[in-house]
């Protein structure tokens, strides 16, 4: 029954892993291919300096044909507002008020740059550009320059919050003020624009301020095949993810919506709606993804505010904001069913972290609790099984004596129980109660953000990606084998060959898994070969 039961978690562990693998490969991941060539052609343009504001058109003309000067029909200079936020750097462009940079210090990426949260290599439509239904319009809030308040802003203790405020009064009447509230220390932003087209109240222009394309950053990891990258809508307690190829119209969103955003693995950035806002949407420019807020308008004007939210998808910080952003963190299917058991694990682990400052000898000490918790069960299994061991060339007889007619061979099975007080399922309910805890724990180590970039000893430098020289792998298949060399053999011969081979499966299936969870699948079974030593050779009951 034991090994039947493992044999099925196994299987069942086996298929969850290889469904999500699967479905990554059936998703057609096209844009890689696609990225390089976008890629290497943005490296190809020739390079601008950091104040400079020399355009595309400009940079084409040089391989043209001398052609004379066309008429600026926005004159005046970029100026790039710099913004010190402490755990976010914005930089933020007076042409349009759009955000052209959104730095993480805390955060390198691969190559060990600060990571960036915008990505837009095409230069396509800005992160919070406007945009209205009349392109002409558009081109007016897009590329006029606004007058900003300030050019700099330093936060810090003692200056905790400030505003930027951009205007524009435009020859065509139209008049804009946004404003943008950073806090020390703080992913949200809160902000606001006004609209007066007093002069266009005819047109009936309706407003949108839209988030993207790659509001969340060009940054990957080992298991991005299981996560969804991405535009996602919070709306009417769902959460729905909308892949580029199925994005052709612009879709609205409605009703009790919290947010729109943009994100990876471990960053997001949103849009929630506060005031002025009547929708959600989500649009493909030049096959690129966008999000953002519909705004209410009346006669070509509006008045809107919203927040902005751009970091880090830490389950601590997120459930601070509120705002429901902690829903922009998806566990997956199974991950989802437990996570009333992620959260606290989560919180646990940040507890470990606070006392020993490395997420390693966390996970290890998280581990150790929750053996000690789950204890008595594994005890009450282990000597399940050991008189399950026990009475087993007496199962044998009685089958073998029993073998055509079945109900008389369950009579004396439950009566050989009986007598030497052995529960033959005895072994399996607490293994299942634990199955949901380690399910649970699995996406915790997986998912989390807080293991990105987090050191343990040696050779380990990231605990969120695999074990560059395959040790813990290796390790945790030894000491698999080892414990099922301690575990009574119990079944028919067919059963107990397979679950020879499973040390071997799991260790090549570990092998690209995160390190921290190999850590603690390591740390777990050699707890477990202690106590299986401890019942079976030193217990006397």
């Amino acid at each position: 029954m034991e090994n039947r039961l493992l044999l099925a978690f196994v299987l069942s562990l086996a298929v969850f892993v290889g469904w999500g693998y699967f479905l990554a490969q059936v998703q057609d991941p096209l844009p890689a291919e696609e990225q390089e060539v976008k890629t290497r052609d943005a490296q190809s343009l020739p390079s601008q300096s950091k104040g400079s504001t020399t355009s595309i058109a400009a940079r084409s003309q040089q391989s043209q044909p001398v052609t004379p000067t066309p008429i600026n029909p926005f004159p005046g200079e970029e100026v790039l507002i710099q913004v010190s936020a402490g755990k976010a750097h914005f930089i933020i462009s007076n042409r349009g008020g759009i955000l052209k940079q959104l730095q993480l210090p805390r955060f390198k990426n691969d190559s060990g740059e600060t990571i960036d949260l915008i990505d837009n290599p095409d230069n396509l439509t800005g992160a919070l550009a406007l945009k209205t239904n009349d392109p002409e319009v558009t081109k007016i809030l897009q590329n006029a320059h606004y007058e900003p308040s300030t050019t700099s802003i330093v936060l810090d203790e003692n200056n905790i919050e400030e505003r930027l405020t951009l205007i524009l009064n435009h020859s065509s009447g139209l008049q804009v003020t946004r404003s943008y509230t950073f806090h020390f220390n703080d992913y949200l932003v809160e902000m606001s624009t006004q609209i007066n087209a007093a002069s266009m109240s005819s047109r009936n222009l309706q407003y949108q301020i839209l988030l993207g394309p790659g509001m969340g950053g060009k940054i990957s990891s080992q298991t991005d095949y299981i996560v969804f990258s991405g535009a996602t809508v919070f709306a009417n307690n769902e959460r729905i993810e909308n892949p580029p190829e199925d994005i052709h119209d612009t879709s609205f969103f409605k009703g009790d919506l919290k947010w729109v955003s943009f994100q990876n693995k471990y960053f997001g950035s949103a849009l929630i709606p506060q005031q002025g806002t009547k929708a959600g949407i989500v649009l493909k420019e030049k096959e690129q993804a966008f999000v953002g807020l519909e705004l209410e308008s009346v006669q070509s004007s509006a008045n809107a505010e919203y927040l902005l939210y751009a970091g880090t998808k830490e389950l601590e910080i997120l459930e601070t904001q509120g705002h429901d952003l902690v829903r922009m963190i998806d566990y997956g299917w199974f991950g989802n069913k437990f996570a009333f058991l992620v959260k606290p694990l989560l919180k646990v682990l940040a507890f470990f972290y606070g006392l020993t400052g490395n997420y390693g000898w966390s996970i290890i000490f998280l581990t150790i609790i929750i053996k000690l918790l789950f204890s008595p069960l594994t005890h009450k299994s282990f000597k399940s099984m050991k008189g399950m061991q026990k009475v087993q060339p007496y199962v044998k007889i009685i089958q073998e004596r029993n073998k055509d007619d079945r109900q008389k061979m369950n009579a004396e099975m439950l009566e050989l129980y009986k007598k030497h007080k052995v529960n033959p399922v005895g072994g399996c309910l607490p293994m299942l109660l634990q199955i949901p805890v380690f399910i649970a724990l699995y996406h915790a180590l997986f998912f989390s953000i807080e293991l990105r970039g987090a050191p343990f000893i040696g050779w380990i430098t990231d605990l969120s990606v695999a074990d560059p020289y395959y040790v813990y792998p290796v390790l945790m298949g030894a000491t698999m084998f080892l414990q099922q060399r301690l575990t009574p053999s119990v079944g028919d011969p067919m059963q107990q060959k397979i679950m020879m081979f499973l040390p071997i499966v799991f260790t090549f299936l570990f092998i690209s898994f995160p390190s921290g969870l190999v850590i603690y699948w390591t740390v777990n079974n050699m707890l477990t070969i202690s106590q299986q030593y401890y019942i079976y050779h030193v217990a006397k009951d």
